[in-house]
């Protein structure tokens, strides 16, 4: 008996230093960028994500965010994601079409005539979108939104005559813009997002478009003066991480990371709804004037929008994901 306890205090002397010496669960850091400006409501609503997931994992997940184009325009954030630097970000369609160009059939231009109908076709094909972005190599976390997004001008265009003498704006890497702008018989200024505003500034742009709450936040608003009422479209976003980063997760951790990106997209999506909403009578207090188009530019722009959607077939999406959309409104 005695020599029986003698060699079970000797495993256990040799065991316990070898099980202290286990490593501790491997902290994993999500680097998330996105242009989106510091301190703007985007932001706010991505810090609460990263307390609760940081908080409820006890820190061995963390998120750090980069906002304001830190780490450059959507398109450096993509090819960033793809070599490691980052393993994720919060885009428009612009950088969403880079990584899943099939994300771009929500915004196209006059798809929905209000949010009620995008929110259905969202949450009707969530699976679809999941799997589109999955067998690319990412993880979908949350939908979020510009807000409706229109025409800025400024100077007064009335009709689309008009907006063809302007200098309008177009992002470079956004091919809905582009396109609309084409099949509107419009010739673009075609130019990246940092340089928008030094154009507004020296005049190498006099029309732009974006939500009024995304006017504001870059700082758009202060060079225009007009406001074209009609919605072009709902301007989408959406945050993803890299596949090889959520692998890295247990399933628990998965978990937490999901049910809290969901659930502070959800309430962020209702957020900025309202804020565009306060956003445009701010904008109307300051003096800028909104201007309402005639009925015969209307049916151009929705002529221009049809021939956009289909010429995005089959480059962007299938026949069948655009008619699903539809259908499903």
């Amino acid at each position: 008996m005695k020599r029986l306890l003698g060699s079970t205090m000797l495993l256990t002397m040799f065991a316990f230093p070898l099980l202290c010496s286990q490593p501790a669960a491997a902290e994993v850091v999500i680097k998330i960028a996105t242009v989106a400006p510091r301190g703007s409501v985007w932001m706010r609503y991505f810090d609460k994500m990263k307390s609760k997931v940081e908080k409820e994992t006890n820190k061995a997940v963390r998120l750090k965010f980069y906002p304001g184009q830190v780490q450059g325009d959507e398109r450096d954030v993509v090819r960033k994601m793809r070599t490691g630097q980052l393993q994720g970000g919060s885009f428009t369609t612009v950088g969403l079409a880079m990584i899943n160009p099939e994300a771009l059939v929500l915004q196209l231009p006059l798809m929905f005539r209000n949010y009620a109908r995008l929110d259905k076709v969202k949450v009707a094909m969530k699976a679809d979108f999941e799997r589109s972005f999955e067998k690319r190599g990412y993880v979908l976390l949350g939908w979020s939104e510009l807000g409706m997004i229109h025409l800025f001008t400024k100077n007064k265009v009335a009709s689309l005559a008009e907006l063809r003498k302007q200098r309008v704006w177009a992002w470079n890497d956004d091919p809905i813009s582009k396109a609309m702008m084409r099949a509107l018989n419009v010739k673009p200024r075609v130019l990246g997002l940092p340089q928008v505003y030094p154009a507004l500034t020296t005049g190498m742009v006099d029309v732009v478009t974006n939500s009024p709450l995304g006017a504001m936040a870059l700082q758009w608003h202060t060079k225009i003066n007009y406001m074209i009422e009609m919605p072009l479209a709902i301007g989408i976003g959406a945050t993803v991480i890299t596949k090889k980063v959520f692998d890295k997760l247990t399933p628990a951790q998965q978990q937490t990371l999901k049910k809290w990106a969901a659930k502070v997209h959800t309430v962020l999506t209702k957020r900025i709804r309202k804020d565009n909403d306060k956003a445009r009578a701010a904008l109307k207090a300051q003096g800028m004037i909104f201007i309402k188009m005639k009925a015969a530019d209307h049916q151009a722009y929705r002529a221009a929008a049809t021939k956009v959607a289909r010429s995005f077939v089959p480059r962007y999406y299938s026949a069948a994901t655009l008619n699903k959309v539809r259908r499903l409104q």
